[in-house]
């Protein structure tokens, strides 16, 4: 299998994070949306990413279509989304929230790193900056202690981490540590497991599409 995408993108990140749990062996093609929209569009019609593409050619597409295909994949014990409800729900609901945080942080992000500042709108800024606390102060309300659900680790875990790892690093001016305590501990602890390590959010490869911490740009 082939992985398209940077490991800058949250995106990319929670596939490559679960190929590694599932042990399924994988090679990366870097691509930037913004550095390579080209070579990205002749992969997804949409010019975006994640892209996997299957040994036979076939190319799956977006990050909850390709997670659920790997799913398919994975010895019952290993799938990072029980079987079984309620607690598959409540997975997916968790899921569900932490990936709309890092949609929110992506559409800050043009804001802040693709729009000049004369032309930055104020209000989609505050209206997006809110969801994304409303996010994570119901996320925080979880109390993850170790993982949101059982003695496992789980997707809501496994996004909840990307996605603040995602705010950390490129939204520095939004972080809040003291607010949400339990989520930045819980994402450390995600981070230090070999599947995260060896798919570690890149600081290069953001730096390779153009981008720039906020402090830096005005």
């Amino acid at each position: 299998m082939i992985l398209a995408g940077q490991y800058d993108s949250p995106f990319v990140r929670r596939v490559a994070v679960t190929l590694n749990h599932y042990g399924m062996r994988f090679e990366r093609r870097v691509l930037s949306v913004f550095s390579d929209f080209d070579a990205v569009l002749a992969l997804n019609p949409l010019g975006k990413v994640p892209v996997l593409e299957l040994d036979d050619g076939e190319r799956l597409l977006d990050s909850r279509a390709i997670l659920d295909y790997l799913d398919g994949l994975a010895r019952p014990e290993d799938c990072l989304v029980p079987r079984d409800e309620p607690a598959r729900r409540g997975v997916l609901r968790i899921d569900a929230v932490a990936l709309g945080v890092a949609e929110k942080l992506y559409e800050r992000g043009f804001e802040f790193a693709r729009r000049d500042p004369e032309k930055r709108d104020a209000n989609v800024v505050d209206r997006v900056e809110r969801q994304i606390r409303s996010a994570l102060d119901w996320l925080e309300s979880l109390g993850p202690r170790p993982w949101f659900f059982g003695g496992a680790m789980s997707r809501a875990d496994l996004t909840c981490a990307i996605a603040l790892t995602y705010m950390i690093e490129k939204h520095p001016g939004i972080v809040e540590h003291r607010r949400w305590p339990l989520l930045v501990a819980h994402c450390r602890r995600c981070e230090a497991l070999p599947q995260f390590q060896n798919a570690a959010y890149s600081a290069i490869e953001a730096a390779r599409s153009g981008w720039r911490p906020e402090c830096l740009r005005e």
